[in-house]
């Protein structure tokens, strides 16, 4: 991005010096000015922007040109699929379809030329993932694993892994949940709500399961939409956790699903195992192709809008396991029987095209998919970008990070071994905390201030740029070490040093969030600009029962305020009388 700011001070010194001799004034540099530089096509689908072209003179002066030779144009720069981004008529722009693209504005005056460009995204969604916090919630798993995970071993705490947490004490859970973020939006999405729990009934999604029922309620399907209705006065979303690619033998459309010739298949023609992850429980996939043409992909879909209405309201669900081709061998499609010239010719470049269909037909039926990893079960490069906006287990790489805006793909948590690079921050994942114990929730607190908390508050801004080890946001935003010290500032206001955390809750009118790993006492800390009118606030400790007043009235010293704070502790600042 230019720096208009310098380019400006640079002319006044080129008129002091040279002023005298350039006359008349001529076009020195130029400005693209773009009306709107995000789109939302689904939400607002008659919004247009506008460009215009300023000139930067000799003199000093800017004004927007319209003489010379105006040359626009739009170049596709990130997108799913051969498709356009953005169409200009004129000097208007028209999103098209989710992506990114490049606008560039030539202008020829003067015997000279210049040149300018700026990117404009296209986010076609329901829901803004980049200000929501996403996490999962295990609900239970018939069945043992054949290679038991670290984190399973919680499964055996109450004798069941089959029935880990019911609607009922979801709903406690959320509870707890909203009390620690304080009332950060949040979707929570449930995994292994269906009969069996977790990787059972596939590709079947019409069975609710039924050890999670609440005693009051006649079926374990009420129990559910009950659990989505109640859920939001809690600031949350509750969606489903499915599978698209998975069969097994167990499952009421295992049948159908041979019969029609859409569960893979070897080269010679015979059922392919995939994977089996619970012991005597053989995983199967299907081509989602063959399950497209046959019409059974969108009678899936139609099946459970139609049997949980409420998951309209959230507009949003989870895909699990997305894949397009088989992933222990980058080179195996799906199904290699099918990916035969004469059987289809259905490789992974085909596969892809179909999800491309999945992704769209969701959306018009009222929904975002969320998944997980955007580039390690695709074919290279295809992210799903424009249709998927929210992944977990994001690439960590710089370039990719500050090549993708945070607002087109929203970054679940990066990293199940740590809490990711700071500078950028990231969403939670949950899933691994509430498995520890529903009850209390251990290490919740400290994930959500150190990641989502400083992450919801950068997302609000562009990625610049990253220079030695600094990322630089917009409005004076950046995040990088002093002194060996990991720091995240706006100027005097520092909002992250090390892990202490002090960070406005830009969700609420007015709030800030504190957090200590380690404890400090009598610390000073720069409010922000906006809190500039604010001479008394009151400190709220932060627990999962809601906020506890532990000092009142308590004076803003020239912008400063002094706090002290407990090894893992966080508080809620606000405005006396907010």
């Amino acid at each position: 991005m230019k720096n208009y700011g310098l380019r400006f001070t640079s002319f006044i010194v080129f008129l002091l010096f040279f002023g005298c001799q350039q006359s008349p004034k001529q076009l020195v540099d130029i400005i693209l000015d773009i009306s709107q530089e995000t789109f939302n096509p689904l939400l607002e689908p008659d919004t247009t922007g506008f460009i215009s072209v300023v000139g930067i003179y000799s003199d000093g002066t800017n004004k927007i040109i319209n003489d010379g030779e105006i040359k626009l144009s739009a170049k596709t720069k990130i997108v799913s699929g051969n498709v356009e981004v953005i169409k200009i008529e004129g000097n208007k722009l028209i999103p098209n379809e989710g992506g990114v693209a490049t606008i560039q504005a030539v202008v020829i005056k003067d015997g000279k030329t210049f040149r300018e460009e700026k990117d404009v995204v296209v986010r076609p969604f329901y829901r803004d993932y980049h200000q929501i916090l996403v996490l999962k919630l295990f609900m239970g798993m018939d069945g043992e694993r054949v290679k038991p995970r670290k984190r399973d071993l919680v499964f055996n705490r109450d004798g069941d892994p089959s029935r880990i947490c019911t609607f009922a004490e979801a709903l406690e859970v959320i509870k707890k949940t909203d009390n620690l973020t304080c009332g950060i939006p949040k979707i929570i999405y449930l995994v292994g709500w269906q009969k069996g729990g977790h990787d059972h009934l596939y590709p079947a999604w019409n069975i609710v399961n039924p050890k999670l029922k609440r005693e009051e309620d006649s079926t374990a399907l009420e129990s559910l939409r009950w659990l989505i209705r109640e859920a939001q006065q809690y600031h949350t979303t509750v969606s489903l956790h499915i599978n698209m690619v998975d069969c097994f033998k167990d499952s009421p459309l295992w049948d159908e699903y041979v019969r029609r010739d859409i569960v893979s298949r070897d080269v010679n023609g015979e059922l392919l195992p995939a994977w089996e992850a619970i012991k005597n429980h053989q995983c199967y996939h299907l081509s989602y192709t063959r399950e497209w043409a046959e019409g059974l992909t969108q009678k899936r879909i139609d099946g459970l809008i139609e049997m949980i209405p409420e998951l309209k309201d959230g507009h949003t669900i989870h895909v699990d396991v997305f894949i397009a081709k088989w992933v222990p061998d980058h080179h195996r499609p799906l199904s290699p029987w099918h990916a035969k010239p004469e059987n289809g010719g259905i490789d992974m470049y085909r596969e892809v095209e179909t999800q491309r269909k999945i992704f769209k037909y969701w959306r018009d039926k009222g929904f975002d998919v969320t998944g997980e990893g955007i580039l390690w079960a695709h074919p290279p490069g295809e992210g799903f970008y424009g249709l998927q906006p929210m992944a977990w287990w994001y690439p960590s790489g710089i370039e990719h990070q500050m090549r993708i805006p945070e607002r087109l793909t929203a970054r679940g948590r990066t990293s199940r071994g740590n809490q990711g690079d700071y500078r950028f921050s990231s969403s939670m994942h949950g899933e691994e905390i509430y498995l520890q114990d529903k009850e209390t929730l251990p290490g919740f607190l400290d994930m959500f201030c150190n990641t989502t908390l400083p992450w919801y508050y950068l997302s609000q801004h562009e990625r610049i740029s990253f220079t030695n080890e600094v990322l630089y946001y917009s409005e004076g935003i950046k995040a990088g070490e002093e002194d060996g010290v990991k720091i995240i500032r706006k100027g005097d206001y520092v909002l992250r040093e090390n892990n202490n955390l002090f960070v406005e809750a830009k969700w609420k009118e007015k709030e800030i969030i504190a957090y200590s790993e380690n404890g400090y006492k009598d610390k000073y800390w720069q409010l922000p600009d906006s809190w500039e009118d604010v001479k008394r606030i009151n400190i709220y400790r932060i627990t999962m029962k809601g906020k506890e007043l532990i000092e009142a009235s308590k004076d803003i010293e020239s912008g400063k305020l002094k706090l002290s704070l407990n090894k893992g502790e966080a508080v809620s600042i606000i405005p006396l009388g907010k």
